[in-house]
């Protein structure tokens, strides 16, 4: 069922976009002012706040601004952090009546390894619009020399979902990886197209989420949970890799902006096994 009159999904998108950086703004205001410190533990937990933070910043202005939408943060373990909605239409998480798009947040400290940061979702359960907010954040001194830190946002990336997961799956595949094709499935389900359709199995064929294949667990854990790693889906190697890195590199949309993100700030784990000439050329790219 559409959803009410109002913004287009592709409107409320773009106000999204254009309310961050106030947004972050707004976080780290917050986070200097309430979240001093000595010292500063890295698994904190304090990435899922800022991730809150950022959503109920964003939906503040939203809200000031009197515009046409607004953020739900969705309740119980969906995939998804947020919704957005026709503002004060009625709404069906299950449904997705009165939606837009919805919005998956991540957050990673940058002087911590992101093993469990992960964009995992299957392209057929994207649409267009959906977005995906990743941030990254470290402890820094309240001003030069101070001894109290705080939690600030660096640096950040929102961006379509959908495009993001097409330049992962096909590096995904330039990896050995593969995707469950219904015919094919290694459980034999006979409906078509099957439960497991686009599922990923890794080079050895091990299911990456836990609604793969029964027939493709690992045998030491259910599942690889490797797929989509924020960093380390990039982390190219080999001929095939490389010429798919360049080929998004080489359009004008926001898989490109993602790998500009993250090189520029994990340029050692993204590049690292490549050449010189390679990294030089792609370093080109990527300015």
């Amino acid at each position: 069922m559409p959803p009410p009159a109002g913004p287009t999904p592709e409107e409320a998108f773009e106000e999204i976009l254009s309310l961050t950086p106030a947004a972050i703004e707004d976080v780290n205001a917050l986070t200097i002012q309430a979240f001093q410190t000595r010292g500063g533990r890295i698994g904190s937990g304090l990435g899922g706040v800022i991730e809150a933070l950022w959503g109920f910043y964003v939906n503040k202005r939203l809200t000031d601004s009197n515009y046409a939408v607004e953020l739900a943060w969705i309740s119980g373990h969906e995939y998804n952090d947020f919704a957005c909605l026709i503002r004060d239409a009625d709404w069906d998480p299950e449904t997705k009546i009165g939606e837009l798009l919805r919005v998956e947040v991540k957050s990673m400290v940058t002087a911590a390894d992101e093993s469990k940061a992960h964009f995992d979702r299957l392209q057929k359960e994207l649409t267009p619009t959906d977005i995906l907010a990743v941030f990254l954040w470290n402890w820094e001194p309240v001003e030069e020399g101070a001894r109290r830190s705080y939690p600030k946002v660096t640096s950040y990336f929102v961006g379509r979902a959908s495009q993001v997961a097409q330049l992962r799956d096909e590096l995904h595949v330039a990896r050995g990886g593969s995707f469950v094709e219904s015919a094919k499935c290694p459980d034999g389900c006979k409906v078509i197209p099957c439960s497991h359709e686009g599922e990923p199995l890794n080079a050895k064929n091990i299911r990456e989420r836990l609604s793969g294949p029964e027939n493709s667990r690992g045998r030491k854990a259910s599942y690889a949970a490797n797929f989509g790693g924020l960093v380390r889906m990039l982390g190219v190697r080999g001929t095939s890799a490389t010429e798919i890195l360049k080929k998004f590199l080489g359009r004008d949309d926001d898989a490109r902006k993602y790998i500009q993100f993250i090189s520029k700030n994990f340029a050692k784990k993204t590049l690292a096994n490549l050449g010189a000439e390679e990294i030089g050329e792609i370093d080109n790219l990527i300015k």
